[in-house]
């Protein structure tokens, strides 16, 4: 019956993905169609057209969406889209109050929802289920840096939504250094995204060659063993993110698990087996033993947002 389901929305850059959840078939989102921006004026716009789609219209539906930006009042502005979404415009649509989250947020509480089989573990000890009593951290490497922690207050998980990869970047390391130093000669206030992300590995590249620049990510990734320049930034991109990986599990307390999702560590699994990630995450001068007991997991999915904007409801 309409009254008994919801919808979950991920809301991204280039499109948004509707979904049904709740009733008899549970909480795991169905009924999901896709809607490019660039075909819609609007996200509410977008959104009658699902709900025309599904035959739900006029319906009285609670709803959570996974938004790529910061939540914050009202009106949530999507980075690096046309779009933005107010709530105040889905509630007039859908007759009841949206709830909104960060994606990686979203990403965060799919886990919940998971099996441990779900969880491919690195180096280190075996991924444990995610549950109330732990602390975890989620990170998304995609066409962005985003960073989520889930932790335990009240008897129940809370996701917190971050914008951590928006911290300082630190350089440590020779090719760090001079990855720093181009993006200052450049003029470009950076940050720790500046590195970890999509076009990221295309900067760096283009700083470690001495200015030669490539179309695609996969230019860098597809070429690892073949060419040197590709090797040296995809070894820094590795050995970076564990290093932050190890900050981000000493902020938040994250002692049961680190998780990373997106595109872009799905690409580059192999090196994240490499040591190098390992050592360096656990390169923290009091808390090395205690680190070198957090599991490290890759989650091999690509329906997260809508599953822990499913979560969410379930969680509220």
């Amino acid at each position: 019956m309409a009254e008994d389901l919801a919808l979950v929305a991920d809301i991204g850059r280039q499109s948004v993905r509707f979904g049904l959840t709740g009733g008899d078939a549970g909480l795991t989102p169905r009924d999901v169609r896709k809607f490019m921006t660039a075909e819609h004026p609007t996200f509410t716009s977008a959104l009658v057209s699902y709900l025309g789609d599904v035959g739900l219209r006029e319906a009285r539906l609670p709803s959570v969406l996974a938004v790529a930006g910061a939540v914050r009042g009202d009106l949530i502005n999507l980075t690096g889209s046309r779009w933005y979404i107010s709530l105040s415009g889905v509630e007039a649509v859908l007759r009841i109050r949206p709830r909104a989250l960060n994606e990686c947020a979203a990403n965060a509480l799919a886990l919940t929802m998971l099996p441990t089989a779900a969880f491919t573990p690195l180096q280190g000890p075996p991924p444990r289920l995610v549950e109330a009593g732990g602390n975890y951290v989620v990170i998304g490497t995609g066409t962005g840096l985003g960073v989520a922690a889930l932790v335990t207050a009240g008897g129940k998980l809370n996701a917190l939504q971050t914008e951590a990869g928006h911290m300082s970047f630190a350089a440590t390391t020779a090719d760090e250094r001079t990855f720093a130093q181009y993006c200052t000669s450049k003029g470009m206030t950076f940050d720790i995204e500046t590195l970890l992300s999509a076009p990221g590995l295309l900067l760096a590249y283009e700083a470690l060659s001495g200015g030669k620049k490539l179309e695609k990510p996969e230019d860098v990734t597809r070429n690892i063993g073949r060419d040197p320049v590709s090797t040296a930034v995809v070894r820094m991109f590795v050995e970076h993110l564990g290093s932050f990986a190890g900050d981000l599990a000493l902020a938040y307390g994250a002692w049961d698990g680190v998780f990373l999702t997106g595109a872009i560590a799905r690409a580059l699994h192999p090196q994240l087996m490499d040591p190098g990630f390992r050592r360096r995450m656990e390169a923290k001068a009091a808390f090395r033993r205690q680190l070198s007991e957090v599991p490290v997991s890759l989650v091999n999915r690509t329906d997260l947002e809508l599953l822990g904007a499913a979560a969410a409801l379930g969680n509220a």
